[in-house]
């Protein structure tokens, strides 16, 4: 058997390629590991591959060394914080394109636009997302963009994870407008944003691989459960982390959507996808008004969580893909966008390497 032959990277299929992946993930020391370490790791043997895991806190030099140590080909990315400083994302992703490290997941310029919202929302509008319309604040000024109405919604511009978000942060007046803004910039030192709020359904778009190469995954829905109907329908920390109970929201798969409704919603999360300059993977949050039915995007989360009940996973199942069928696909993605070369096992134990 000749064991030379060219690799289409286009298609090539995950479970047939052998890589050494280092698992980069967050680890303050004496906490436990987040079992998404664990769930990548086993899709990843799975698969074939010899992943390691590397665990790294508040230092540059251990993080740089931990991942020479491994010698991988790939680094499977899901480290969203750094020296407990969920901002510092952005410059782990730094370090390494700067180390001309190989890695999954969107890069600096595709972080850094996605963690800001108020850029986020700048870029939106230039391509034409439907996105709420908005006014920024900077501690000194405010900036409109697009006709506002009451009530509003008001969000720290670089927050993670919902924090600084609750039904507290809907306001109905100018007055709660400006203590909340307030609040942002004592409490998290941070600028504000303000939007129109949304009232109505919340969806989550999955999207696999490159901008140009992009699949939109089925869509995802929070069912907000028995949630009082005098309050605003907001998704706070305790949504997202809280534990599920009989009426609490949880998450479906998104039914009786028109046609022409998922066109628009999956057109609008393929735009935000590009806009940003994300790779490989990510989730689109939108709502839709219940007054015009229209989609809003209300952020994009590059390298979203990846635990294997995620909105991702819930997507991806329902397209027939499994969670190591998943984990494969980003690795793909990763692997077409640096053109890498896979080492290839064939049915007798032998190794192709690709030219």
């Amino acid at each position: 058997m000749n064991a030379r032959r060219v690799l289409d990277h286009a298609h090539v299929a995950a479970q047939n390629v052998s890589l050494k992946i280092a698992v980069l993930h967050y680890q303050p020391g004496g906490e436990p590991v987040d079992p998404v370490v664990e769930h990548i790791i086993k899709s990843l043997e799975e698969l074939g591959h010899q992943p390691t895991p590397v665990g790294v806190h508040d230092r540059v030099f251990d993080l740089l060394n931990a991942l020479e140590k491994t010698k991988a080909d790939l680094v499977f990315n899901v480290c969203e914080t750094f020296a407990d400083d969920y901002r510092l994302e952005v410059n782990v992703a730094a370090v390494m394109e700067m180390a001309r490290l190989r890695f999954t997941g969107s890069g600096t310029a595709g972080l850094l636009l996605a963690q800001d919202k108020i850029l986020t929302k700048q870029l939106l509008e230039y391509h034409e997302v439907p996105t709420p319309a908005f006014a920024t604040f900077d501690g000194e000024t405010f900036e409109t963009n697009g006709r506002m109405s009451f009530p509003l919604i008001v969000k720290p511009a670089r927050s993670d994870a919902s924090i600084g978000i609750g039904k507290h942060s809907v306001v109905n007046d100018w007055d709660a407008l400006t203590s909340r803004v307030r609040d942002i910039r004592r409490e998290l030192h941070d600028e504000a944003l303000a939007e129109e709020f949304i009232d109505g359904r919340e969806v989550y778009v999955g999207v696999l691989g490159t901008p140009t190469r992009a699949e939109i995954l089925p869509i995802v829905e929070l069912d907000f459960g028995k949630w009082a109907a005098d309050e605003p329908k907001v998704s706070d920390r305790g949504v997202k982390f809280g534990p599920e109970t009989e009426g609490s929201p949880r998450l479906k798969m998104a039914t009786d959507l028109s046609i022409d409704l998922q066109a628009r919603i999956e057109r609008a999360a393929l735009l935000a996808y590009r806009a940003l300059k994300i790779s490989d993977y990510a989730r689109v949050d939108l709502r839709i008004s219940s007054k015009t039915n229209e989609p809003f995007v209300l952020e994009v989360n590059p390298n979203p969580y990846l635990e294997n009940q995620s909105e991702l996973a819930m997507a991806a199942r329902e397209r027939g893909l499994s969670y190591t069928q998943l984990i494969g696909r980003i690795v793909e993605s990763a692997c077409n966008r640096y053109q890498l070369k896979l080492k290839e096992k064939t049915v007798t134990g032998e190794v192709a390497q690709s030219q």
